[in-house]
């Protein structure tokens, strides 16, 4: 555009503001300029001139003579004005610098008090924004010469004033923009963005001129960047970004290399050389200064003589002053390090890695506290954060070792870090209670990054006893364990199924005291991992083990030593540097820490509360506990229970990760502690289980065997010996069941063939012990026989598929397949056949007692004892059934099953309730394993009746739901063997306690909490119960009759809806085989109804029916369907 119509324009417009000193004059010369500017924008050919730059001077003139009129303006006034202003100079190039400081002065009078200069004018906050946004164009603007003088003596008054204001603003006011516009400001005074751009000289003559205003900007600076998190992070990004850029423009080594040699020496030696070696340079310096103070003196041509403000002089004594000072300063900005926005902690890597870059010389003490800011934020949860401080440990790795002669620092750097670690082991104690969580993250990561910068020189840290010894026992006391969840004490239930995986919740037995955050874990379980990677792990094994031999916190003490052996792991480490172990190293350190658990007996403190029970003790007992030493417990506390339990866990992870470090030779060890590894996954708590069951896996992971079960399959030699002998010796080792326990719950079924010896031992041992020692010798008869259920289905399955097989040969016509096929399908039609026949002679005896006089009991019993006496030489099985040269003798497992069944119809007239149900499930099980042994089966059933049936009148309603369970699947499993026993002796049992407890549901509702008693928990079980039983008898009219009476009680709206609902089912199984009977009862509950005959030689049927209940809707139409 034509300058010449760029003046045409802006004439008008300027003239009107120095005319009418108005806001639209000035609106109107702003509206010009930017009409100008879009005029420019859009004619730019070769290049265009910039009008604006070339007319500023007068642009700005009107705007001037308004600011210096002396009028009170009003704030929308001085607004605009400062708005024109920038438009302005924003175009414009500077490059006089009394027009400089003309601007630059009448915009730092409108931002000062002038009856007080140390304050500020009162002015908007939108008007100082834009001022200091001016005076940043304007320094930004203007040309390399104008920035010279910027610097220069003669405007320092000036440019101190100008960091005064904009430090003053920075600090008190609230705008947060303005805040960081000031702070921009502050940077733009200091010539932050040609810093890198200007000469040499230059900027050391910057240096020195900003080393006047040094302390004011980074104390004032140091105040915001610690400031209220409230403020926000990018005004505490830009006062941390601008402290560092003062501090680095001023402490720079490059600068005061210039002023003062050997820059490291103390102040005390570099007195002492200037003694020495510069004398005569002192004395020319006293005659110059002697001849200065003349009054005669008359100064060269080259002097200046006005009166300027006092310069710094930079020597050693200012150097080490100030490095003091700042030092302090900076230790207040690392605390920024758990900012918990993540750009804050980004602004402080940069911060440190620009510290010791530039001013590792002059400011030594800072660059330990600025590696470790670099080494604590390497961990951090922010990606970008934890990145670039790795790449600035790098810089600052290679600033430090860049040269030979700088080998010394790198050194003393590695030195420096090791002292700081011993402190922070000794200060870590103290900020683990002070219960500040960001504050020991900070720590301990500080801790994590030190060692892995000292990397292999790790080892040389553990060397020395005593400050090993400190660090262990600082991460031990950080680890400290609380013990009072009391999910600690859960255990699994009979009615669990113990094949079944175990999944606990992630922080069960590690909940610790003085922390919550998993990242405090997580770093110090990478420090331990360190120094067992790094470190001789046999001098760490040695001092762990010390460490364990003290009682008090030696739950946390194993902790330790596993994170330390999981840096170990075989399968994680390569020792490519020649480090690695030999076996011999490696079984002694296994060996001694197999020693010492052993010796500790931690494998053998309680695990439960033990209550004060009256135990007779017979005399033979007493001589036994003379001669033989006996565990005995006394009562202890729940909390004590509760630490021995975290306590064995952590003992079981030792084991595991000691397994991991070593491999497949850990085999050397299997005889010595698989025993009680196995002993411990079958106890009965939760934590102390799931743990045994992973410390199995990671020993079958180490000796590279594909599972548990592979591993107890291939190492009964190391326990089937001394198990045998400890469940011959119950009393003595009361946990010995759990071993077999284990290994019938987490080997193959094939593994049944190696335990029976030690069920059969198992079994000895229950006719000696019915009190609590039976608890555990019945958990495992009770995975035996399921273990037995599982081997049939497994027979089942192999038998159908090598049926299948044979078919398939015998459709391609082999020959000699098909004979052997066919001697096998004759075996098996004789099977069906003599079984088809001896079901019907089982009919006809039965057909026959009912129309003879029925037998009694004891005759039944006294024909099976007669049974059993006459063939327990030759393994028979009853007398009833006949004896056949083609049956199959049961093998030996299921006679096993069978032995249980006897044993258990003894016990089960013991009181207590736990060893009841016990029994209940072992009974239940041992139906179903018996499933396909009739001959077994039957006669043990009916030694069970007598006992259940009593148990089925137990007051404890839990005792009765669970006999009648028991009793069903007996039912279904036997047919019609128990059928007459079930209506005569069950049925009026199970009739009388639905009418007492039909009564009581009634009309009860959720909230009465009615649904929590174990009285309608029982008739929900056995209405859930009752169509299975139904389905298996065949039951006559008036047993028909009595059931559908009581199930009347719970067609009832009223009833709780879970109730009602089995009913219902109940109702619908006895339509399918009495409907008639069905129809009879629910009419009754209807209204009055007269059936006509279909002759009339016969009368009407009246029912006069009085409706007692509310039947439901689909009770209702299933009355209507059979009408």
């Amino acid at each position: 555009m034509d300058p010449r119509e760029a003046f045409q324009i802006l004439q008008p417009a300027s003239i009107a503001v120095a005319r009418d000193h108005s806001v639209d004059s000035v609106r109107a010369l702003c509206h010009a300029v930017e009409q100008v500017l879009a005029a420019e924008k859009n004619s730019q050919i070769d290049g265009g001139s910039n009008c604006i730059s070339q007319m500023k001077e007068y642009l700005v003139f009107p705007l001037f003579i308004v600011l210096k009129s002396g009028k009170k303006l009003s704030w929308t006034m001085q607004e605009e004005l400062v708005r024109c202003l920038l438009i302005v100079l924003r175009q414009s190039s500077i490059d006089d610098f009394s027009f400089f400081q003309n601007i630059f002065t009448e915009l730092f009078i409108l931002l000062t008090n002038k009856s007080d200069p140390q304050k500020g004018n009162n002015l908007s906050e939108e008007c100082k924004q834009l001022v200091l946004t001016t005076i940043t164009t304007v320094i930004h603007n203007s040309t390399e010469k104008v920035l010279e003088k910027i610097i220069s003596n003669d405007f320092r008054p000036q440019l101190g004033h100008a960091v005064f204001i904009c430090l003053k603003l920075a600090q008190e006011e609230k705008n947060r923009s303005l805040r960081i516009e000031a702070i921009v400001c502050l940077s733009a005074l200091g010539q932050k963005k040609f810093f890198t751009n200007i000469s040499e000289a230059k900027q050391d003559n910057l240096s020195s001129t900003f080393t006047n205003f040094l302390p004011g900007i980074v104390t004032g600076l140091a105040k915001i960047a610690n400031g209220d998190e409230k403020q926000g992070h990018k005004i505490t990004c830009a006062a941390i970004d601008a402290w560092v850029y003062f501090v680095v423009l001023v402490m720079r080594d490059d600068f005061l290399k210039e002023k003062v040699s050997n820059l490291e020496e103390n102040e005390t030696v570099s007195e002492l050389r200037n003694k020495l070696f510069k004398v005569e340079n002192l004395n020319n310096k006293t005659k110059t200064s002697t001849e200065k103070k003349n009054k005669f003196y008359i100064p060269g041509p080259d002097e200046e003589t006005s009166l300027k403000l006092p310069s710094v002089d930079i020597n050693r004594k200012w150097i080490h002053e100030t490095a003091g000072k700042l030092i302090i300063l900076i230790q207040s900005m690392i605390k920024l390090v758990s900012h918990p926005h993540w750009k804050v902690r980004l602004s402080l890597i940069q911060f440190a890695e620009k510290l010791i870059c530039s001013c590792h010389r002059s400011l030594t003490g800072a660059v330990v506290l600025a590696l470790q800011l670099i080494i604590t934020l390497r961990s951090d949860d922010i990606v970008d954060v934890g990145t670039s401080a790795q790449n600035s440990l790098l810089s600052v790795m290679n600033v430090i070792g860049y040269e030979n002669r700088r080998s010394s620092i790198q050194k003393g750097m590695y030195e420096l870090l090791e002292e700081h670690v011993y402190a922070l082991c000794t200060q870590l104690p103290t900020i683990f209670k002070q219960d500040d969580n960001s504050k020991t993250l900070s720590s301990v990561r500080q801790l994590l990054g030190c060692l892995e910068v000292l990397g292999g020189r790790i080892s040389q840290l553990m060397t020395w006893p005593t400050h090993s010894l400190r660090l262990l026992r600082s991460l031990r006391y950080g680890l400290a364990l609380d013990v009072g969840d009391s999910d600690l004490l859960l255990e699994r239930t009979s009615a669990e199924d113990p094949f079944s995986v175990l999944t606990i919740k992630p922080s069960l037995g590690r909940s610790f005291k003085y922390f919550q955050d998993v990242r405090i874990f997580e770093s110090i379980a990478s420090s331990c991992k360190l120094i067992g990677y790094h470190c001789d792990i046999t001098v760490v094994s040695d001092l762990c083990l010390e460490l364990l031999q003290e009682s008090q916190s030696r739950k946390e003490a194993l902790i330790v030593f596993t994170l330390i052996l999981q840096g170990r792991d075989k399968s994680k480490c390569k020792d490519t540097d020649g480090d690695s172990m030999s076996l011999a190293e490696n079984e002694k350190v296994v060996q001694s820490i197999l020693d010492v658990l052993i010796s500790l007996e931690i494998f053998d403190v309680p695990l439960s509360v033990i209550g004060n029970a009256s135990v007779r003790i017979q005399e033979d007992q007493i001589i036994v506990d003379t001669l033989v030493p006996v565990n005995r417990q006394e009562n202890i506390s729940v909390d004590m229970v509760k630490s021995n339990i975290v306590l064995v866990a952590n003992a079981l992870n030792l084991i595991s990760a000691a397994s991991l470090m070593i491999g497949k030779d850990f085999e050397m060890f299997l005889s010595t502690i698989l025993c009680s590894v196995m002993e411990k996954a079958g106890e009965s708590n939760v934590l102390v289980s799931f743990t045994g069951h992973n410390t199995l896996t990671a020993i079958a992971k180490a000796c590279k065997y594909g599972d548990v079960a592979q591993l107890i399959e291939k190492s009964v030699h190391h326990y089937w010996y001394p198990l045998s002998m400890k469940l011959k010796r119950l009393l003595q080792y009361p946990s010995a069941p759990l071993v077999l326990q284990v290994c019938l719950e987490y080997a193959n079924v094939d593994v049944i063939a190696f335990t029976e010896e030690l069920v059969q031992d198992v079994l000895i041992s229950l006719d000696s012990y019915h009190s609590e020692q039976a608890l555990p010798l019945l958990r495992v008869l009770l995975v035996y026989i399921m273990a037995v259920i599982r081997y049939e289905a497994k027979s089942t399955i192999t038998e159908v598929h090598v049926g299948r097989e044979v078919k398939s040969i015998e459709e391609g016509g082999s020959v000699s397949v098909t004979v052997d096929e066919n001697s096998k399908s004759e075996g098996l039609a004789f099977f069906l056949r003599d079984y088809h026949a001896k079901q019907l002679q089982v009919k006809e005896n039965l057909e026959k007692e009912e129309k003879e006089e029925p037998l009694e009991e004891e005759d039944i019993a006294r024909g099976f004892s007669k049974g059993e006496g006459e063939n327990k030489g030759d393994d028979a099985i009853d007398e009833v059934s006949q004896p056949d040269e083609n049956k199959t003798e049961a093998p030996v497992y299921v006679k096993h099953v069978v032995e249980v069944l006897e044993k258990c119809s003894h016990l089960l007239y013991v009181q207590d309730r736990k060893l009841k149900l016990l029994i209940l499930e072992v009974i239940r099980a041992g139906s179903d394993a018996l499933a396909k042994w009739e001959n077994e089966r039957l006669p043990v059933f009916h030694k069970l009746w007598k006992p259940l049936v009593l148990r089925l009148k137990d007051v404890d309603f839990i005792v009765m739901m669970r006999s009648f369970d028991v009793l069903t699947v007996m039912a279904v499993s036997s047919g019609d063997f128990l059928r007459r026993r079930i209506i005569k002796e069950i049925f009026p049992v199970i009739f009388s306690f639905l009418k007492s407890q039909g009564s009581v549901s009634l009309s009860k509702t959720k909230d009465s909490g009615y649904y929590m008693t174990t009285a309608y928990r029982a008739q929900y079980s056995v209405l859930k119960h009752l169509p299975n039983l139904l389905k298996a008898l065949n039951l006559g009219v008036l047993e028909t009759s009595e059931l559908l009476n009581v199930m009347m009680i719970y067609l009832d709206t009223r009833q709780p809806q879970k109730l009602l609902d089995f009913a219902i089912v109940v109702v619908k199984e006895v339509v399918k085989t009495h409907p008639q009977h069905v129809w009879l009862v629910l009419a009754y509950q209807q209204p009055p109804v007269r059936i006509l005959p279909p002759s009339p030689c016969l009368g009407a049927v009246h029912i006069k029916s009085m409706p007692q209940v509310q039947l439901p809707d689909e009770i209702v139409e299933l009355y209507r369907q059979l009408s």
